[in-house]
């Protein structure tokens, strides 16, 4: 991909990140009562019931993936700052979107996983 096209992605992400955010944090706090979405019982899994709610989950699977492009991307620009070279801007590339599928992967997995236990 061209720069530009790479750069331009970076602020539609920040933006998306402002947006997926705003609406997680308004199903969390404004769509159901405060008193229940903050009460949890002391029980380690009563944290978990609160991704019952799949668009919660679906909301923050969305913040996930754009905080991950978005939070790789900028690493990426420090650091090809930091050196020029066909070989070493190649290299950084892969390593960046080798990471940034690993996070999004295993965060992912912690939603389902998270989801999955909240419905049992």
């Amino acid at each position: 991909m061209r720069a530009k096209t790479i750069q331009l992605l970076h602020y539609i992400t920040g933006l998306g990140i402002l947006v997926a955010g705003g609406i997680h944090l308004a199903t969390v706090f404004l769509l159901s009562p405060y008193e229940a979405s903050m009460s949890f019982d002391g029980h380690p899994l009563s944290v978990i019931a609160v991704y019952r709610n799949l668009f919660l989950a679906a909301t923050l699977q969305a913040l996930l993936v754009l905080v991950a492009f978005h939070g790789f991307n900028g690493l990426r620009t420090i650091l090809s700052e930091l050196h020029q070279g066909p070989t070493y801007l190649k290299l950084l590339n892969a390593v960046v979107i080798a990471a940034a599928a690993v996070v999004v992967v295993y965060g992912t997995r912690t939603i389902v996983i998270a989801h999955l236990l909240g419905n049992a």
